[in-house]
């Protein structure tokens, strides 16, 4: 079983908490605040009481052996980065730090690599892609210049197969898997031949202007 610490249980922490520990992951939080750590005990592994920037907290509880660890130290940025140098000197490799802007994601990475996530922006970015294109379910960043996205394909689509579509031909995207609604399944690396039904998900990967060229063509007066 995979081991993940939390460190800061604000609301994002929080929840973080929960939806691990409900994929059967091994979960320490740990907070200055009591009564924070309180209120996942029923879920988490452990719970632990203790100013996390405490290198001697750290060490007892192997923060260098765990498959990730997540800071999530709400307005505290001072604290977040005296912390990520800590882990860093630590061993700590595999290291997700909640920021609160450019700035402070910046200074994060200039101790040491850490994955950012910036809750606040990735929630405004999907909704803004969601209002100009109600086609777009979701829309996921990856390496730069690469996304996956979540979409609902537009009538000229529905009733073909995925061949004739021309999806990778004609937009240079790749259709990775569908989610069906009848009968809901899920159908992984699908076929030429799968015919798209107006209640599928195509879950599509390529370049981000591929991608955008797609939607803007779709978004036309059919």
């Amino acid at each position: 079983m995979k081991t993940y610490i939390i460190i800061g249980l604000s609301t994002f922490g929080r929840y973080l908490a929960q939806f691990l520990s409900e994929k059967s992951f091994h979960v320490i939080a740990i907070d200055s605040d009591e009564n924070r750590v309180n209120q996942v005990k029923e879920f988490v592994s452990k719970g632990i009481v203790s100013d996390a920037k405490d290198i001697e907290t750290l060490q007892k509880i192997g923060v260098d052996k765990a498959d990730g660890v997540i800071v999530s130290l709400g307005d505290k940025v001072d604290d977040s980065m005296v912390l990520v140098y800590h882990l860093k000197k630590m061993g700590v490799k595999t290291l997700y730090v909640k920021v609160l802007n450019d700035v402070h994601a910046k200074i994060i990475n200039m101790i040491g690599y850490a994955e950012i996530i910036f809750p606040e922006y990735d929630s405004a970015f999907k909704l803004a892609q969601r209002i100009d294109n109600p086609n777009i379910l979701d829309f996921i960043p990856l390496s730069p210049g690469y996304s996956v996205m979540n979409w609902s394909p537009t009538r000229p689509f529905v009733g073909k197969s995925i061949g004739e579509s021309d999806l990778k031909k004609k937009y240079n995207v790749m259709v990775i898997s569908i989610e069906e609604m009848v009968p809901h399944r899920t159908n992984l690396i699908p076929d030429a031949g799968h015919v798209i039904k107006d209640s599928d998900v195509l879950v599509l990967i390529g370049k981000n202007e591929d991608l955008k060229r797609l939607i803007d063509e779709k978004k036309r007066p059919e």
